[in-house]
């Protein structure tokens, strides 16, 4: 068994000579290099490289240039988050709503700076937000600084040491940023690549009630459909996800969602008429159906 991590491991010329398992963790399209190296590293194997199984603890969905290739999708990432989450005993309290829509940014990926240029293009200024920088070059929306003391601060992110994100979801951002929005804008970090991942920033979602729509993933509704959890569908046009420029699927998200995330009573009214479903998608989390999915796989 070889593992990887996806967004460090870069070729260098090894060669497999015989079938392996290969685990992979986190993302690993390389933006800078324009590639997936793992590709490079099943192409010069000197066996079959459809012989080797690669095996994905973060990736939901892979519809790129592996996808021919032995995958396994065996989700320990999420699994391990809905656990943290938890243990924590969150206690909720969804009818504080106050504002439309929340955004939560910490690593300057280029979906999350575009995120950030779309809000001020499209005028909307209804929203909670953190955004833990030491400065904001990208446009006016200012910095925050939710934090417990101990982190680190970098020019642009956080580095949360041995606080866990269900903590700092409970006890920094639960009451500031999300549970009085109304819409979760999330930024996974998948960006160029057509994969689907999805991290604690989905979770934080569910947890406050909030409609979720993702900028700049690939098919992360139907990712997260894929576990019994409701998207509404009905509400939030997805049609976004599966667009095939990256740089659409983050500009069509809040486009074709405009009208709702301008428009606070209505949100807030949406909110309040489907408790029902929210509560359905919460109870998945609590019941951990990303562990019960990952028992079910045989890795071996």
């Amino acid at each position: 068994m070889i593992e990887i991590h996806g967004p460090t491991y870069k070729y260098t010329g090894e060669i497999l000579d015989k079938p392996e398992i290969i685990v992979v963790r986190d993302h690993h399209y390389n933006e800078e290099d324009q590639c997936f190296h793992i590709q490079k590293l099943l192409e010069n194997s000197t066996c079959d490289p459809h012989l080797h199984t690669l095996l994905f603890d973060h990736v939901l969905i892979h519809d790129d240039v592996l996808k021919d290739y032995n995958i396994i999708l065996y989700p320990t990432f999420i699994a391990k988050e809905g656990h943290d989450f938890n243990q924590q005993l969150i206690k909720v309290d969804w009818n504080k709503r106050q504002c439309t829509f929340n955004f939560m940014i910490n690593k300057p990926r280029k979906h999350r700076e575009i995120l950030l240029q779309l809000i001020k293009r499209f005028n909307l200024i209804n929203y909670t937000h953190s955004l833990p920088w030491k400065h904001n070059d990208v446009n006016s929306i200012p910095v925050t600084d939710y934090k417990f003391g101990p982190e680190v601060v970098m020019d642009k992110g956080i580095k949360n040491g041995s606080f866990k994100n269900a903590e700092t979801y409970d006890k920094l951002l639960k009451t500031t940023v999300f549970e009085p929005s109304c819409i979760s804008l999330i930024t996974e970090p998948v960006f160029i690549e057509r994969e689907s991942i999805l991290t604690e920033k989905t979770i934080m979602s569910i947890y406050s009630g909030t409609l979720p729509i993702w900028v700049g993933g690939w098919r992360c509704a139907d990712a997260l459909a894929q576990f019994g959890f409701d998207t509404f569908d009905d509400i939030i046009d997805h049609s976004y996800q599966c667009l095939a420029d990256p740089y659409d699927r983050c500009y069509k998200a809040i486009e074709l969602n405009l009208k709702l995330l301008k428009d606070f009573e209505k949100c807030k009214t949406i909110i309040e008429h489907n408790q029902l479903r929210f509560q359905h998608n919460l109870a998945l989390v609590q019941s951990n159906v990303f562990q019960k999915n990952c028992d079910k796989i045989d890795v071996l």
